[in-house]
């Protein structure tokens, strides 16, 4: 049997090896949807294989206890992929970094876990009684997950809630000081301690199906491999889940009954014990499940799918994530976009770019504030936003400033006009991703000519603010499409 594990360690080490050499490449860096679900098939394969060769080694019912540990892991680690994402848009991670930066993170969540994986075994082998409060967080893990209101299976604004006080303080106060330039060290340190933190619910439910700590290891090991391929696609596919914590909730307290019974069992001989290959059934019939009713749901309410999109547009403004569109946002957002580019803040485009996100938002803030407290709600943005803005005049001149000055800041040839890279990158600041960016050049590229000039940003800039259409091209402005 130890042939198995020696070769299933040695196949991940050559598959992630043969990835980041792929992907490392110049001009490889951004992870294609295409791309990354044939590195999940890849992952999924070795998985398999894995449970196979378990299976004729030691036994299909741990063949069993690991394809069942390995989807328990795999579909609770899907909501990592929300923090992960807001911390990426905290610290404005170019989408050519991202897949380094979470490789090395996951990595050092690995590690993380498997410390807290072999602890957690040998308690369990000291303390049966453990089993008890275990099966009970697991339920009670059930029950928020379903219970919890406005799922926002596309990471939507409210997520960063969900953080750890600490944390999420640490990437405000990064995020006020400027976000692009942050140490490698940090943003590693920031994925693996947020994996870590959310591993909290996934490991107890691992050890309800097996209390195996080589194991439990390698169902965290292959449902990891393949997290940062998932999290490009996120934006396509989680988007469409729209009972994910349902049926995560229903994982969970599958899992946590399962637990509880498996620990009366040993006081209570005759408790009937839940077998590997029926876990196996309903975990996999859960997820399915769980995909088949998100596609068939199709798509929301109109007047649901509206404020979804608006919320998003104010996602894009509120650059600092608490909340609230105020002077501290364009301010960060002037200091992000000229760090990314290279732009010196006191240069002419700096100045240039400074004055217009100013100038934008003093017209927005007189339209939009309608408590007078000088800030701008999300409830009062996606009220305002609309063809009814005062002042029409001085609103069209401070979009058109503000296109202007974008394009002065991002185009990096010199050439007035914005290539799909220069965009690309300045939608990476807006927090969208590359396949997002891509759709929405295509979409804001009305002449089909290959680049954005003035106009075309412009006109997407004014619907950003004035219209309420979610197919409007104003959706699109900032790499959202």
């Amino acid at each position: 049997m130890t042939w198995v594990w020696a070769a299933a360690g040695a196949a991940l080490m050559v598959a992630v090896a043969a990835e980041v050499a792929l992907t490392g490449r110049p001009g490889r860096g951004i992870f294609t949807t295409r791309r990354a679900a044939g590195w999940v098939g890849v992952y999924v394969a070795l998985a398999g294989m894995f449970g196979l060769a378990l299976g004729v080694t030691a036994g299909w019912v741990t063949a069993g206890q690991f394809y069942t540990g390995y989807l328990t892991e795999y579909s609770l680690s899907l909501d990592n992929l929300f923090v992960f994402s807001v911390i990426m848009a905290w610290f404005a991670v170019s989408p050519d970094r991202q897949p380094r930066i979470l490789l090395f993170g996951i990595g050092l969540a690995l590690v993380l876990r498997s410390v807290l994986i072999v602890a957690g075994a040998a308690a369990l082998g000291h303390f049966g009684w453990l089993f008890y409060p275990l099966g009970v967080v697991l339920v009670w893990t059930a029950f928020g997950l379903i219970s919890r209101p406005g799922d926002r299976p596309d990471g939507g604004p409210e997520r960063h809630v969900r953080l750890p006080a600490p944390l999420r303080r640490r990437l405000q106060r990064s995020g006020r000081q400027g976000a692009p330039g942050s140490p490698l060290l940090l943003l590693i340190a920031a994925i693996g301690l947020a994996d870590l933190l959310f591993a909290f619910d996934s490991i107890p439910a691992v050890f309800g199906i097996t209390t195996n700590a080589p194991l439990v290891v390698a169902c965290n090991v292959f449902a990891l491999m393949g997290l940062r391929q998932v999290y490009t696609l996120m934006a396509g596919v989680l988007g469409r889940l729209a009972y994910l914590n349902t049926g995560l909730g229903l994982i969970c307290a599958f899992i946590g009954v399962k637990l509880l019974l498996e620990a009366v069992h040993v006081s209570v001989p005759g408790v009937p014990l839940v077998p590997a290959w029926l876990s196996v059934l309903v975990v996999a019939f859960v997820l399915a499940a769980t995909v088949i009713a998100g596609v068939l749901t199709g798509r929301p309410p109109a007047a649901s799918t509206a404020r979804t999109m608006l919320e998003r547009r104010f996602a894009v403004v509120d650059t600092d994530g608490n909340g609230m569109w105020q002077p501290a946002d364009y301010q960060l957002l002037t200091r992000r976009l000229c760090e990314t580019f290279g732009r010196d803040p006191d240069s002419a485009a700096g100045r240039a770019l400074a004055t217009a996100q100013r100038a934008l938002f003093d017209i927005m803030l007189a339209h939009m504030d309608a408590n007078g407290d000088r800030v701008i709600s999300r409830d009062e943005f996606v009220a305002a936003v609309g063809p009814g803005i005062g002042h029409r005049a001085g609103f069209d001149t401070a979009v058109e400033a503000a296109a202007r000055s974008l394009i002065q800041v991002a185009d990096t040839d010199g050439n007035g006009l914005l290539d799909p890279g220069e965009y690309t990158r300045l939608a990476a600041v807006y927090g969208a991703h590359a396949d997002a960016a891509e759709r929405a050049f295509g979409r804001l590229d009305q002449d089909r000519n290959g680049v954005l000039d003035a106009a075309e940003l412009t006109l997407a800039i004014r619907q950003f603010f004035a219209s309420r259409d979610p197919d409007a091209q104003g959706s699109a402005a900032f790499g959202y499409g």
